[in-house]
């Protein structure tokens, strides 16, 4: 019985840390919500940004609402590295066709918080 319950609780374990993925930041950050592959923010100028990553790709959007200027800004780390960083004044988006996008990070405006997002793999 205890065997079983072992294998079972590594298998929940295995499952968990294939799915999971990190948003780093605080709640004082103003963060509004952070799920396994997203976060959500609002800015203090009151506009809300959000952040997503996949292994194909990953956006940083503004939506419509508040006063802030900034734009939505995006890079993202392959295999080969970080990418540039490349906004747009609605929503950013890098994709790469082989699936190599393993994390993120998202914000604001050019200078504004970082916040990231992680994909967590199973070696």
């Amino acid at each position: 019985m205890l065997r079983r319950t072992a294998t079972v609780l590594g298998t929940v374990a295995a499952a968990f840390m294939l799915t999971t993925t990190t948003a780093t930041a605080t709640a004082a950050d103003g963060i509004i919500s952070a799920g396994e592959d997203n976060i959500k923010w609002r800015r203090s100028c009151d506009s809300v940004y959000f952040g997503a990553v996949g292994t194909t790709s990953a956006q940083t959007r503004k939506d419509a609402g508040g006063s802030c200027k900034g734009d939505a800004w995006l890079r993202v780390y392959t295999y080969s590295g970080w990418t540039s960083w490349v906004n747009s004044s609605t929503k950013a988006v890098i994709s790469s066709s082989g699936g190599h996008i393993t994390r993120a990070e998202h914000k604001g405006c050019s200078d504004c918080t970082v916040y990231s997002t992680e994909l967590r793999w199973l070696d």
